[in-house]
């Protein structure tokens, strides 16, 4: 059991490692394949972290004298049912996933509406339910048909109740890194989300800033110019930030 404790530990350390380096080659990669590599470390992270913890609750160990179960006490463990899966059990892209589907575009009659997204960006202390809350946001506006005329009123609800709720302004201090729950900080557990959230919020705001001169001045009023600025600085290769500074300001 020890020696399976130090391959868990090593794989770990590993995906940390791993973490650490995709981090630092953020600027040579395109954004959508950086959100899979940063899926895939988390997935291994998750995976790894759970074998250990099944590891160190199992009091049994496999010497041979153990004693056996009886074939009725292993009957009766083998129709145990298993536990349901609940959203803690998930990715961020799975969770995403779902919440989309509950979401559906923000249509009429869905599951969730926009205050749950909203409020999950705002208050939630977990780094993925962050990201696959502004994840859901974003699928949403890249599926909406800003010709069609009920798309494009609702897109307009959103942008005012964004900026109402503070939601702006709270995405803007993630992306400065003075948001109270710190991703940003090195020591924080999941510190290898904060990239992920930071890249789903550059592109939040991209889709909610171009070619709408209005809105762009109530980012800037929020604390978009300056949150990105701030990232921008930190990542100075990183493309999509620079690109997204241009567009705030554009008047």
């Amino acid at each position: 059991m020890h020696e399976n404790n130090m391959s868990i530990d090593a794989v770990l350390d590993a995906t940390r490692e791993l973490e650490a380096i995709i981090e630092e080659g953020k600027a040579k990669i395109d954004g959508g394949v950086h959100l899979e590599l940063c899926a895939a470390v988390m997935k291994v992270f998750k995976i790894a972290k759970g074998l250990k913890k099944e590891a160190s609750d199992d009091g049994s160990d496999d010497s041979d004298d153990e004693a056996e179960l009886d074939g009725e006490e292993n009957e009766e463990s083998d129709s145990e049912p298993e536990r349901e899966r609940t959203e803690d059990d998930m990715g961020v892209n799975e969770l995403s996933d779902l919440w989309e589907w509950q979401f559906d575009f923000g249509r009429p009659g869905a599951v969730i509406e926009l205050d749950f997204p909203i409020e999950e960006i705002k208050t939630s202390e977990q780094p993925k339910r962050v990201c696959a809350a502004v994840r859901v946001l974003n699928r949403a506006l890249k599926g909406s048909k800003p010709d069609d005329p009920a798309d494009a009123e609702r897109i307009l609800e959103w942008k005012e109740e964004l900026v109402a709720e503070l939601a702006i302004r709270v995405c803007s201090e993630i992306l400065e890194g003075v948001d109270d729950r710190a991703f940003h900080n090195p020591n924080h557990e999941e510190h290898w989300l904060y990239s992920c959230i930071c890249d789903e919020i550059l592109e939040l705001f991209q889709r909610l800033g171009e070619n709408d001169a209005l809105f762009r001045t109530k980012l800037r009023r929020n604390g978009a110019l300056k949150g990105v600025q701030a990232y921008a600085k930190e990542c100075p290769y990183c493309k999509q930030a620079q690109d997204v500074l241009d567009m705030l300001k554009q008047r």
